[in-house]
């Protein structure tokens, strides 16, 4: 049966044999599905690609960046963040005619910027390798202005941001292997959870219950699940040599990039009772880290790494025919 997300269409960059999308020329570092349903990548090679909703075809690419893009989502009221290796943050407006409009350049971090995430109060929060998290509000000329800054970290040269709930969120610190939980309310330090063997990579943390936060480990750590409301690190699981990104599926299922020596794999675990049960496994899935793995709306999984392609799967991670 043929798929009606693929053509036969020469021109384009789609390779119809592994469905793999080859517009970019550096790593891919994130993927993401844009509230119309078209799927949006950023790479090192400074860009962002927006595709075409039904066909994949490059629909328009957005160079602003001079290095790369770590990192980018969409606002709540649609528009785009990007944060890059050039120590900015840029809100574009997406136009019609695959027009688009910088509307604003956030500035003040001294190091690269791996995440932001954006609050229910319209609040921003970056963190970066200077060691700083940055909270960002709206001033009177709708224009986001740093309101201050937080010192998690004397450096880092990896961290990640991730929110737990309309209370909390979770800092990873690669430099100190530690994560810190901070109160979202007032931005003060809640505790800490030590020992935590993980290396680079925006995506090895995932809410994978409504209590349970997972945490893919390096060095065959395997997986560390924390219970969010105390937390407390309560079990770890043995797992593959690296676990590099964690996304809850629509089925429920985690689905995991993974490496072990020099095999890219991409797997799906079922979570029961505590432990993580291996469902589906697709290995040599790249040939290079998988830095992000996601499900689109459709059910159709996407990933990208470190061989500069992004490649398209079913929902039990075979080549899409």
């Amino acid at each position: 049966m043929t798929n009606p997300y693929f053509t036969e269409n020469k021109k384009n960059h789609i390779s119809l044999k592994t469905k793999t999308l080859n517009y970019h020329h550096n790593w891919i570092y994130h993927l993401y599905q844009l509230n119309d349903g078209r799927l949006i990548s950023c790479s090192s090679d400074g860009t962002l690609n927006i595709y075409k909703k039904d066909t994949f075809d490059l629909e328009i690419t957005i160079k602003e960046h001079f290095c790369s893009i770590r990192f980018f989502t969409q606002l709540i009221d649609g528009r785009i963040i990007t944060c890059s290796d050039d120590k900015t943050m840029k809100i574009i407006k997406l136009k019609e005619d695959n027009k688009y409009e910088i509307e604003q350049i956030l500035e003040g971090h001294k190091s690269n910027i791996n995440k932001i995430i954006e609050t229910k109060q319209n609040e921003l929060i970056s963190v970066a390798n200077d060691g700083i998290m940055k909270i960002w509000i709206l001033n009177n000329k709708n224009k986001f202005e740093c309101m201050t800054n937080i010192i998690f970290q004397k450096s880092d040269s990896n961290c990640n941001i991730l929110k737990l709930n309309d209370k909390e969120i979770v800092v990873s610190s690669y430099s100190d292997r530690s994560i810190k939980f901070w109160n979202l309310i007032n931005y003060s330090y809640i505790t800490s959870i030590s020992n935590i063997y993980f290396d680079i990579g925006n995506y090895r943390m995932c809410i994978i219950e409504d209590d349970i936060l997972c945490i893919g480990g390096t060095s065959k750590n395997g997986f560390y699940l924390v219970k969010i409301s105390t937390h407390q690190l309560i079990k770890t699981i043995p797992g593959p040599d690296s676990i590099i990104s964690i996304f809850k599926c629509l089925d429920g299922l985690i689905l995991c990039s993974i490496c072990e020596d020099t095999t890219h794999s991409l797997v799906k675990y079922k979570y029961e009772n505590e432990n993580l049960i291996k469902v589906f496994k697709n290995e040599n899935a790249h040939s290079n880290y998988i830095w992000i793995c996601i499900e689109l709306n459709n059910g159709i999984i996407a990933s990208g790494g470190a061989d500069c392609r992004i490649k398209l799967w079913n929902s039990e991670l075979q080549i899409i025919e």
